[in-house]
């Protein structure tokens, strides 16, 4: 029987998101396309967290850069399949443990934990961009033309905009590969651990576990993760990484300095501030028995501390500044937290600076303004959003460590003693470079004028509560 057709019939049909003839194709049950999502979900979880615990050990500041970004984005599409897999049925399967009932499960995860064991920048990079990220994009672009488009249109639309962070990561990770693997032996090296995860991750039947495994099983590579991992590094184009003398920390808020010569103080320090996701990734990853909540709100602010660090380097890059070589970014902050104190005390730490740097008089209000009076319109733009990211930054701290019955108070009153006894743990490295005062030659430098402290004997302490 013919069916007669009308103009309206031109328009796209079901809202666009597929054809009558492709809606018409049965796709993934509800039953496989959750096991395929627990999968995926358990994998950007578990790349998350180990791209979290090689942050701080990590020299080139590029990869650090990198690794910043996308646990957070690993973090947000965790939680993205997690929402997706909770619509789906009910009770909601376990979302904190490996897949139950996956007989590839323990496969899989010995692949991630395989990815933990790479002995170098040249290694990790190569796993998690070079293995784990593509394996991941392609399962997800062949779920997407697996599943049916009207039916399962929310996972779908989900996996869409997860793809495009994960094709963007890969990206990032083809040349940085090519960088880190620059030398020949280097190079032989890398193409064998490449080979070893790409097997285990073949033995786990893929990322999504459809496809066809090896006969003979694959051994656990024999490895552990790094022992000094939450030491913090820089590369060998960075210098005063344990010249401890920070004085912008003091500069930047003294009122008898002109606004440019703050500004510049406020610069520096925004670069220095890598040294918070530093320390976060060491209470992050040691406290293993927190809710899914914990980790996903800093994983976001780690993330915001790391773009504030780029901030400054792209205001001081823009001066013209070599701010590797004549900002010292020392790992005071830290290597005396990791080291030296506990990680509840190193989350209260973090909460209670981020508090101190609410009142408009000396806080964040402050620096944008000192910013401003100094005419640089880029720094009062970066330190303006600077300002918007502690805003939540000091609601993440509250909510997170209210679950520990600790209140603002407590927190200021804790972080204070956790500072003077970190700080004094500091006397153990000070004779690793020399501790010297490199303010005045810098701002003479980059300014073409004179430091206004730089005949002041005493600055007051270094030691200031301060990111």
């Amino acid at each position: 029987m013919s069916t007669a057709h009308h103009a309206f019939d031109a328009i796209p049909e079901l809202a666009g998101v597929a054809t009558y003839e492709s809606a018409a194709e049965p796709g993934l049950s509800v039953a496989e396309n959750g096991r395929r999502l627990l999968r995926y979900h358990w994998v950007e979880r578990r790349l998350m967290s180990i791209m979290v615990a090689r942050i701080t050990a990590t020299p080139v500041w590029e990869l650090k850069c990198a690794l910043a970004l996308h646990q957070w984005q690993c973090a947000e599409h965790a939680d993205a399949l997690r929402t997706r897999i909770g619509e789906m049925r009910n009770p909601v399967p376990a979302l904190d443990a490996p897949p139950e009932n996956d007989p590839t499960s323990a496969a899989l995860e010995r692949f991630l934990a395989a990815l933990d064991f790479a002995a170098d920048a040249s290694e990790f990079a190569t796993g998690i961009y070079g293995v784990a990220l593509p394996a991941l994009s392609a399962a997800y672009r062949k779920h997407i033309e697996t599943t049916n488009p009207l039916v399962d249109h929310p996972t779908v639309r989900a996996l869409r905009f997860i793809v495009q962070e994960t094709e963007d990561a890969v990206a990032w990770g083809v040349p940085a590969i090519e960088t880190l693997c620059g030398n020949a032996s280097t190079a032989v090296r890398v193409d064998a651990w490449r080979d070893q995860l790409e097997a285990l991750l073949a033995d786990a039947g893929g990322i999504a576990g459809d496809q066809p495994r090896p006969r003979a099983g694959v051994a656990q590579p024999a490895g552990q993760p790094p022992a000094d991992r939450f030491v913090p590094r820089r590369d060998e184009r960075f210098r005063g990484q344990y010249n401890f003398e920070f004085p912008p920390h003091v500069v930047y808020s003294r009122p008898d300095v002109p606004a440019a010569e703050r500004n510049l103080a406020l610069l520096c320090k925004r670069a220095l501030e890598m040294d918070v996701p530093e320390m976060m990734a060491s209470f992050m990853t040691e406290r293993t028995d927190q809710p899914w909540e914990f980790y996903r709100d800093y994983s976001r602010q780690m993330w915001d501390e790391a773009r504030h660090a780029m901030m400054g380097t792209v205001a001081l890059q823009a001066r013209g500044v070599d701010w590797k070589r004549d900002v010292p970014l020392n790992v005071s902050f830290a290597l005396r937290l990791n080291l030296y104190a506990t990680p509840v005390e190193r989350q209260t730490m973090l909460y209670a600076i981020e508090q101190s740097l609410m009142p408009a008089a000396t806080g964040k209000r402050f620096e944008y303004e000192t910013a401003v009076a100094a005419g640089d319109e880029l720094s009062a733009h970066f330190h303006d959003y600077d300002w918007a990211d502690e805003v939540l930054h000091a609601q993440i701290g509250r909510r997170l460590l209210k679950r520990e019955g600790i209140s603002s108070q407590d927190a200021a009153d804790r972080a204070h003693d956790v500072h003077e006894k970190t700080w004094a743990a500091l006397d153990r490295y000070r004779d690793r470079e020399p501790q010297h005062n490199w303010w005045p030659d810098f701002v003479q430098k980059t300014l073409g004028v004179p430091s206004a402290v730089a005949g002041t004997k005493d600055l007051g302490p270094i030691n200031v509560f301060s990111e």
